[in-house]
């Protein structure tokens, strides 16, 4: 499960850090700043891995492929409470897919992988700038 961990953390906080991140200007923009706030909006996250397969067997696969959806889950059980901690009023999850795909690399140096693909969706209300922390 650690594997799992290694590369998807560095993927939610680089999509959040694109989604977070200052206008191409380089005037300060919060997330909040671009809607109204009180109305719903929908928020799409993605959630990735791939895990190192050293072994193909039916049973080992299987309980990969099911610790993956789990560490997934989990990782989206707990995104209402980050939207709630920085730009949501309220948060609710309307959809989860989440996909696994097995690629072998190369037959001679590099082990299979395990990919893990996921997307949510959120419908949240925004907070006021003030209390998403966007104001002065």
């Amino acid at each position: 499960m650690r594997d799992l961990r290694n590369f998807a953390l560095p993927v939610v906080a680089l999509l959040a850090g694109l989604v977070l991140a200052p206008g191409a200007t380089g005037a300060e923009t919060s997330v909040v700043a671009l809607f109204p706030t009180g109305q719903p909006v929908t928020v799409n996250v993605g959630f990735n891995a791939e895990v190192p397969l050293a072994d193909l067997n039916d049973a080992k696969l299987a309980a990969t492929q099911r610790a993956g959806r789990e560490y997934i889950y989990r990782l989206a059980q707990n995104e209402c409470a980050l939207l709630l901690a920085t730009i949501a009023m309220t948060c609710q999850m309307t959809s989860l897919n989440v996909s696994t795909d097995i690629r072998q690399q190369n037959y001679y140096a590099i082990a299979p992988l395990l990919y893990i693909y996921s997307n949510a969706d959120f419908t949240i209300t925004l907070k006021d700038e003030d209390a998403a922390g966007g104001g002065e």
